[in-house]
């Protein structure tokens, strides 16, 4: 099942509303197309770390928006949602670098 909560604006001011708890998260373009699926034990620091991300340039380049799911078993979770954007689409999010484990 995809996330279907909201999309909201990806900055630091937006983020400081969210929990830092156990979730996934997907980053989309400005049209709204889910461009990386990630998972985090604490997704607000995670999130904050994607606004000037300088490790994947194609978040940097491409990330306007986010929404999010809290989860108790993240990893799992965004095993799920990562398969389920390959089923429909037959690729990976634009950003991903590596296939998550979900372990």
């Amino acid at each position: 099942m995809p996330i279907t909560n909201q999309w909201w604006t990806l900055s630091e001011a937006v983020i400081d509303y969210d929990q830092d708890q156990p979730g996934v998260y997907e980053l989309g373009d400005a049209n709204g197309n889910v461009i990386y699926v990630g998972s985090a034990d604490k997704l607000k620091r995670r999130l904050k770390d994607h606004v000037d991300d300088k490790d994947n340039a194609c978040i940097k380049a491409n990330a306007s928006k986010y929404r999010l799911d809290y989860d108790s078993q993240p990893k799992r979770r965004e095993k799920q949602l990562y398969d389920q954007h390959v089923l429909i689409y037959g690729k990976p999010p634009k950003c991903n670098k590596i296939a998550p484990s979900g372990y």
